[in-house]
This record gives C-alpha cells, structure tokens and sequence, in this order.
C-alpha cells in the first residue's frame, strides 16, 4: 500500500533567488543545522551548469515519533535524502527520495518552484511495507515530512534574510 501527498510553501522572494540559495553548498549546510542539527548532515554536494544534486542524513529522535512507528522500530530514525534539481528559467524542477535506514519505508516525490513570489508545490508518495499498520505510519511519515518542508521553508527565509 502507498500513501500519496501534496503540499506547498511560499517564499517571500522569486526563483531566480531560490536558485541562488539551493545552488550553494553553504545554503545546505545552513539549511540543516537550522533544521535537524543533531541528528542531519550534507552527505555531497555538487552543482553543474543547470543542475544541483544533494544528499543529506537527516533523522528524527524516538521521543518525536509516534507510538505507531516506535512500536515497529524503536529508537532514533535515520533517513536518507536525495534532492536534485533543475534550473528550467522560469521554474526549478525537482525531484527527492528518501528512505528510513533499517525500516521498509520510502517516499519519492517531485516539486515544482515558480512564481513570484516563489511557491514550492510537492507531491509524491509514501510507501511503508508493513502488514496491517503500513498505511498508519505511511500518514504519520507524511506528517513529520510536511512538518520538515514547513521548517525547511522557514530556515530559508532566514537564511535568504542574513
């Protein structure tokens, strides 16, 4: 069973400005020890032409998940995440996936950023392989992701503010 999920956020600038953030590695840097210090890292990095790849560690201590999930596999979570991007002019095209190291979890999405000001519209789906309770985390992982993205959209703002 898969979960889908839409979501955006807004910025208060334009693409063009967006790209110049997430085509820096010092922006990803930034952008994780603003939003998962303790437990994220910029894995690589690289920027070529049009095109922007990043692979982050990031995670989410047990006292911040659900019972649901803890109940399947206690402790701390570690995710993977593969971000890239494309700069198409008017809009950036993306794609990420992630996955829960040690659980059947994976969510693959896509996102759009245009406008001005900018908006950021993700959609995807989330896929938990777990017999019975695999949709109840799939919705719990959508949470803590939307969760993410809102915190990841605010750190920019301040990022793009200093």
């Amino acid at each position: 069973m898969a979960s889908n999920f839409d979501y955006s956020v807004s910025y208060p600038f334009d693409v063009a400005t967006m790209w110049g953030l997430i085509s820096t590695e010092q922006y990803w840097r930034d952008l994780i020890e603003r939003t998962n210090a303790e437990h994220g890292s910029v894995v690589s990095f690289s920027h070529e032409g049009t095109r922007v790849a990043v692979t982050t560690k990031q995670g989410v201590g047990e006292e911040e998940l659900p019972s649901v999930v803890t109940a399947v596999r206690p402790g701390d979570v570690e995710i993977p995440r593969t971000i890239e991007f494309v700069n198409a002019g008017d809009q950036i095209i993306g794609q990420m996936e992630a996955s829960v190291s040690g659980a059947p979890a994976k969510i693959h999405g896509d996102v759009i950023i245009s406008g001005n000001p900018a908006s950021a519209v993700y959609s995807g789906r989330c896929e938990v392989s777990i017999p019975f309770v695999g949709g109840k985390i799939e919705k719990a992982v959508i949470a803590q992701l939307e969760h993410l993205l809102t915190a990841e959209r605010d750190a920019t703002v301040e990022i793009h503010e200093r």
